[in-house]
């Protein structure tokens, strides 16, 4: 697995978990806005530099991190950001290896059944070999609302990853239930969600925040899915950093209020 690292080896580690599609270099803002952490972005398997080691499961990439936290971060511990399908990820290294995790942000995934899932699941079965094609990959862009200035280098991440690699992931994902153990992980933990995100999303994090003993809830209001990476890059980063200090959260987070 490929690893962007930047920052002093010795200084506290972040492990930054990107979505399906891209790469670790979705983190760029981020990593240079916290130069002063040893920050790790891997390309999961099946994108970016990683592209030709397949995907296999989410507990096979969790394995695969926890390693590479044992082996690269400072006292074989970090804090772990995770976006959409890293956030399913970081999920599992919750209940895999919460020894290993300092302070976790989960960011738009969730353990709740999606409406629709069959039928999302058939349709990347049958979009799959065509994933790389420029309108496939506008569609995409579209639903992630990525603008025309970002639109070149998600193209490139899009061309850059697996099609197999991207529909299995998607489809874990989306797939994945409260993993055992994941009550016990006693690490501070925060579910955030754009308020566009699906319901499902949000009482997922209201749900887990519940069974965890040091977990906390937020949404960011107008906002959807990857909002973080998109339309409120500051604001991700203000968030990210409170987080891991124990610092009060950006007052643009809210408390999430379900119907």
């Amino acid at each position: 697995m490929f690893i962007h690292a930047s920052g002093p080896a010795d200084a506290p580690a972040i492990l930054f978990l990107h979505g399906n599609g891209v790469n670790g270099m979705m983190w760029k803002a981020h990593v240079q806005r916290l130069a002063g952490y040893h920050c790790l972005a891997p390309d999961l398997p099946g994108f970016g530099r990683s592209r030709e080691q397949a995907w296999v499961s989410l507990d096979a990439t969790a394995r695969q991190l926890v390693e590479v936290v044992c082996t690269r971060a400072a006292n074989a511990k970090a804090h772990v950001v995770g976006l959409s399908l890293g956030g399913s990820t970081a999920i599992k290294l919750l209940s895999m290896a919460p020894d290993r995790i300092d302070h976790a942000i989960v960011d738009g995934a969730g353990v709740l059944p999606l409406p629709g899932l069959p039928l999302m699941k058939i349709g990347f079965r049958l979009m799959q070999p065509f994933l790389h094609r420029e309108f496939v990959i506008k569609l995409i862009a579209r639903g992630m609302h990525i603008d025309k200035a970002g639109y070149a280098q998600f193209r490139q991440d899009m061309r850059a990853m697996s099609p197999a690699s991207f529909r299995r992931a998607f489809i874990q994902a989306l797939s994945q239930r409260q993993p055992p153990g994941l009550e016990q992980a006693t690490c501070p933990t925060l579910f955030v969600s754009g308020e566009k995100e699906p319901e499902a999303v949000r009482r997922s994090n209201v749900m887990l925040a519940r069974r965890m003993p040091n977990a906390q809830t937020r949404m960011v209001p107008g906002l959807g899915h990857a909002w973080g990476a998109v339309d409120a890059v500051d604001l991700n980063i203000r968030m990210v950093e409170a987080w891991i200090q124990d610092q009060p959260l950006p007052r643009e987070l809210v408390d999430v209020k379900l119907s």
